[in-house]
């Protein structure tokens, strides 16, 4: 017997399969969608290539091939590298965005015992160009964020530059997790976990999967 998944989950992530596959502020929908599938294919290898091994020669589709499989790997030497080979900051912000966007569905279906959901097709048009309206340096991230900077945790501010990636990982994780106005209360829960064995999944899950959060 299948279990039933919430609607707002469902949602969620069909919503998120969405976002990728409109036009984002740099990329229309076909690139992004490229995007995707090389963070699927790095997801999902069974066999996948070492991290420093750059399987597309494509540094949009390296990058987020790295992000899905070995995002632990990622140095912020490397990030200058791509970017001095000609990648725009914000660009590299729209390909976090896709991954983030991209993977959980994925990643959830799989867990579940679940048929890996399809990407809708493309939606056409050109890239949006809607950035925060001011952006600034960060010295708790490598790329520019919407001013002011650190103000808030990194992990926090990190997408903030593009309002649209920004704003899908907010519905992503208020639905997978919470959202960013409930964090502060330590007994908030939406009936089933607690929030300190929200926190104590979270905690174990980051630690078994390197994360330095």
């Amino acid at each position: 017997m299948t279990s039933a998944i919430r609607a707002d989950l469902a949602e969620a992530h069909r919503q998120s399969l969405q976002h990728v596959a409109s036009p984002g502020a740099r990329l229309d929908a076909e690139r992004r969608l490229q995007i995707a599938a090389a963070a699927t294919q790095g997801y999902l290898a069974a066999e996948p290539p070492p991290p420093w091994v750059r399987p597309f020669a494509d540094p949009a589709l390296d990058v987020a091939f790295r992000l899905a499989r070995y995002a632990g790997t990622i140095t912020q030497e490397w990030y200058e590298q791509v970017i001095t080979e000609g990648m725009h900051p914000l660009e590299w912000v729209e390909i976090v965005g896709i991954v983030v966007a991209t993977v959980p569905p994925l990643a959830f279906a799989r867990a579940a015992g679940r048929a890996l959901p399809e990407f809708p097709p493309s939606v056409a048009g050109q890239p949006h160009g809607r950035e925060a309206a001011e952006l600034a340096p960060a010295t708790l991230n490598w790329v520019p964020v919407a001013a002011p900077a650190d103000t808030t945790a990194s992990v926090v501010q990190a997408l903030s530059a593009l309002p649209g990636e920004w704003d899908n990982m907010w519905r992503l994780a208020a639905a997978q997790y919470m959202s960013d106005a409930q964090m502060v209360d330590p007994l908030w829960n939406r009936g089933t976990l607690s929030r300190p064995q929200m926190e104590l999944a979270a905690g174990r899950i980051s630690r078994v999967r390197e994360c330095f959060f």
